[in-house]
């Protein structure tokens, strides 16, 4: 019996007595990692090189930082990027841009990237976050994600509307329609349609999107950045 105590109690220590969330298992370039509290960070020389909660992971210009976290497999830290490893089961991406792959382990909650007042949470998936001054892109390439205002709502555009709504602009201006309180009225009418004010809205596989201040636009996933998801298989 107490030496199954002693098993149980070991367990428990070395379960909530590390801080450690994962390893820099390569890297290219100039990587350097700042511990909580510090200002002066310690370059990455040699891999795996441990990461902590509250440390901030930089690359310099022509830079990669590859990661693997504990129970949520892997991410690319790209060029000119900075990441905040917030608790063990969230990321802040300060700047630049990161490719994720995470793999679902049954949990009731996944992993969460946060991006200023964006939440984005995972429960297993691929994709890509692109954060610049207020303009955040999110590429989905399979899997589910949630994405959260924490302060307010979006102004979430619907793409088959908008077109539509272009087309019909295209059509006036082009003499088809020429019935100016006509074109007014559809105008009126479109603009309520194909934008919705929400907290909250969810992404499936092959969707991306640009979120400018709390305005999203969906978007094409480009082709940079589907080469950067080949980036994921290489570790």
């Amino acid at each position: 019996m107490l030496r199954i105590l002693i098993l149980f109690l070991s367990v428990v220590f070395l379960g909530f007595g590390t801080d450690k969330v994962g390893e820099i298992v390569d890297k290219k370039g100039r990587v350097k990692v700042y511990s909580e509290g510090q200002l002066s960070g310690k370059v990455v020389f040699t891999t795996p090189y441990e990461v902590k909660v509250g440390d901030a992971i930089k690359t310099d210009f022509g830079s990669m930082a590859f990661l693997k976290l504990l129970g949520y497999d892997k991410l690319v830290l790209m060029e000119n990027s900075v990441m905040i490893v917030k608790g063990v089961d969230t990321v802040g991406l300060e700047g630049g841009r990161a490719i994720f792959h995470i793999r679902k382990r049954g949990r009731a909650q996944g992993l969460k990237v946060r991006v200023r007042s964006v939440i984005i949470g995972v429960k297993g998936t691929k994709f890509a976050v692109y954060a610049e001054g207020d303009r955040i892109g999110v590429y989905l390439k399979e899997g589910l994600l949630s994405v959260r205002n924490e302060e307010g709502n979006f102004i979430r555009y619907r793409k088959r509307e908008e077109e539509a709504f272009e087309e019909y602009k295209r059509e006036f201006e082009e003499g088809v329609r020429m019935e100016m309180e006509e074109y007014e009225k559809f105008k009126k009418q479109a603009e309520k349609e194909f934008k919705e004010f929400v907290r909250e809205f969810e992404l499936t596989s092959g969707q991306a999107v640009i979120i400018d201040g709390n305005e999203v636009r969906d978007v094409q996933i480009p082709p940079e950045i589907e080469e950067e998801f080949k980036l994921l298989e290489m570790f």
